[in-house]
């Protein structure tokens, strides 16, 4: 008859577990530490050389119990409860949708000022363009035109099209994350949106976090979160009170067309 083993040293230790973590999690953390249990028997005593191994013994030419592998075993309900409790956190709704849009929220305004500080570097390489508009604004009298048409000469003050393009792509890519920052927050600010998102993400078990997309077109005032396997959300009209115009934006400032 097989002695029954007393392993201490291989059990897990729950110490590491926060005591208000969420039943999905203590559940996962249980069925995995009963496989990883098994795993360090089979570490300690199967894997292993030196003393009190099944190599050794086999070596010593001493005989192993019939069984002395089934400490080591991990069965079907293991793997089904461990499996089980893995899809149950990946469907877990640990974030509601106001949070998981603050999320978006702060990402936007991030990658908005990543986009600011590249305008300033590309319009300071358009800076020769003001130095040129200074010298041709003063230029009235023949003498000064052949001024200016000297500096031109003696210094480069052509811009390239790589500059222009940088500049561009940076102007639009500071409105481009402005949008989307005032999107997700005004998004976070409804409690409509976000209760609806809540509801649908419990109805469908999936976590609100889970999302694929979460995407913001202005001109047709359209939100759209979007999960795997075709399910989606859309709120439109939902942020005409919160729209900025170019003649509100623009209303104190110098604008060329």
């Amino acid at each position: 008859m097989l002695k029954k083993l007393l392993l201490p040293a291989l059990c897990l230790s729950v110490i590491g577990l926060p005591a208000h973590a969420d039943e999905t999690i203590t559940n996962l953390y249980a069925t995995a530490a009963a496989i990883k249990a098994k795993l360090d028997v089979t570490a300690q005593s199967f894997t292993r050389y030196g003393a009190n191994t099944v190599d050794l013994a086999g070596h010593q030419g001493r005989i192993v119990e019939t069984g002395i592998s089934d400490y080591a075993l991990i069965n079907n309900t293991m793997v089904t409860n461990y499996n089980t409790a893995v899809q149950t956190v990946i469907s877990a709704n640990y974030q509601n949708a106001q949070e998981i849009f603050l999320e978006k929220h702060e990402e936007a305004i991030d990658n908005m000022h990543t986009s600011i500080d590249e305008l300033v570097g590309a319009t300071s390489k358009l800076s020769t363009v003001a130095v040129v508009a200074e010298l041709a604004i003063n230029a009235d009298t023949t003498q000064e035109q052949l001024q200016v048409q000297q500096a031109l000469v003696q210094t480069d003050m052509t811009i390239t099209e790589a500059d222009v393009n940088d500049y561009n792509t940076a102007v639009v890519n500071v409105e481009t994350f402005s949008q989307q920052a005032g999107a997700f927050l005004a998004a976070a600010q409804n409690t409509s949106i976000t209760s609806a998102v809540d509801n649908y993400s419990a109805q469908n078990n999936i976590a609100v976090a889970s999302y694929s997309a979460i995407e913001y077109t202005q001109d047709i005032d359209k939100f759209i979160i979007s999960y795997d396997n075709n399910l989606y959300m859309s709120f439109q009209g939902f942020f005409t009170d919160k729209m900025v115009t170019a003649n509100e934006l623009y209303a104190n400032t110098s604008y060329t067309q």
